[in-house]
């Protein structure tokens, strides 16, 4: 991989600028070993599972239709090439299930669940819409009241259709200086949570 950078010289006058244009070559050791950058011992399994998938000399008749980019149009190859392409594919078997993981899936999740220190994680599609529906679906009951910001996501509020959960809103702090209504505080949710109504079960989101 290269990249070119515009190095603008010192040196000035009334008619010109000096510009130096130099090419750097970077490959993808220098990239991996860049400071900041841990070290990894082996590639992540979803990786793995990929580049196995797209080194298979195989003909594609699924999702998505570029088929390995040997369909993708000509000004797009052109213009990135077609390696982005090897490596978009659709769930076939050997990339696992999402909805029942027993491979790489499953696998990465559990990495990435030691990573973020929890009991189980789960990848999501599509944005977190369903993410958000799911957790309050699997902890609110019709009836409990939900303790969230006025200005949440729009999936909270279908959400709380669908269980029948009650809402119980905290109004943002205002940012007067950026005209936007910011996130809630600590204290804001703690002041509910002891001096709100009488929650049974209550969720907070």
């Amino acid at each position: 991989m290269e990249r070119s950078i515009i190095e603008t010289g010192n040196k000035h006058d009334k008619r010109s600028t000096t510009e130096n244009t130099r090419t750097v070559a970077m490959d993808d050791d220098l990239i991996l070993n860049s400071p900041g950058i841990a070290p990894q011992g082996s590639p992540p399994p979803l990786v793995t599972a990929l580049k196995a998938s797209a080194g298979q000399d195989a003909a594609t008749f699924h999702f998505p239709g570029h088929n390995i980019g040997r369909a993708a149009p000509s000004s797009l190859t052109q213009l990135i090439g077609i390696r982005p392409f090897l490596h978009d594919l659709s769930t076939v078997p050997e990339l696992d299930n999402l909805f029942a993981p027993k491979g790489p899936i499953l696998e990465a999740q559990k990495q990435a669940a030691k990573l973020f220190g929890s009991s189980e994680t789960w990848f999501l599609i599509g944005g977190t819409t369903c993410g958000n529906q799911a957790a309050i679906l699997a902890t609110c009951s019709p009836g409990d009241s939900l303790i969230l910001p006025r200005n949440s996501h729009i999936s909270a509020f279908s959400a709380m259709v669908l269980s029948g959960a009650l809402p119980k809103y905290i109004i943002p702090e205002y940012d007067s200086s950026w005209d936007f209504a910011g996130g809630i505080t600590t204290s804001q949710v703690c002041y509910n949570i002891i001096h709100g109504c009488c929650f049974l079960n209550s969720s907070i989101t």
